[in-house]
């Protein structure tokens, strides 16, 4: 009977082979990286753009909850708000964050509505116009009957 012959020499991947894993490996966490912060971008416009949209409509359901004497019809103050969407008034100061600026627009007869309100919101406040990121917003409305 004859016995098997073991081999003695020993398995191992290659230097070429190493080399070449480790370039893969290093080419897939490169990329990963660079799609978290386009990622994180992506997820700090979109929460910028939901809390302007939040300030709008906040905005708008509170002017229709006006009475007819306190209702805006011509003019609109510029208010400020921080970060969290709490009202700083109408004088810009070191924590405003958001700028909101309402037009206020006469509509001519025969129209659904009397009013258009075109809502423009800035942020960041304190930045220079041209680094801003503008929001912009129109509802209709109808003046209350006292």
């Amino acid at each position: 009977m004859k016995r098997p012959v073991v081999s003695t020499q020993r398995r191992a991947f290659s230097l070429v082979e190493v080399v070449l894993a480790m370039g893969i490996v290093s080419f897939s966490v490169l990329a990963t990286v660079g799609l978290l912060s386009v990622a994180s971008d992506t997820n700090r416009r979109a929460r910028d753009e939901t809390f302007t949209a939040q300030l709008a409509a906040n905005e708008f359901e509170r002017i229709r909850s006006l009475s007819a004497a306190n209702f805006p019809s011509t003019t609109y103050d510029t208010r400020y708000y921080d970060v969290n969407l709490a009202d700083l008034g109408t004088t810009k100061t070191g924590g405003a964050f958001y700028e909101f600026k309402m037009d206020i627009v006469t509509l001519a007869a025969p129209a659904a509505a009397d009013l258009a309100f075109n809502a423009e919101i800035r942020y960041p406040a304190n930045a220079p116009p041209a680094n801003q990121n503008v929001s912009r917003f129109t509802t209709l409305m109808n003046i209350p009957k006292p």
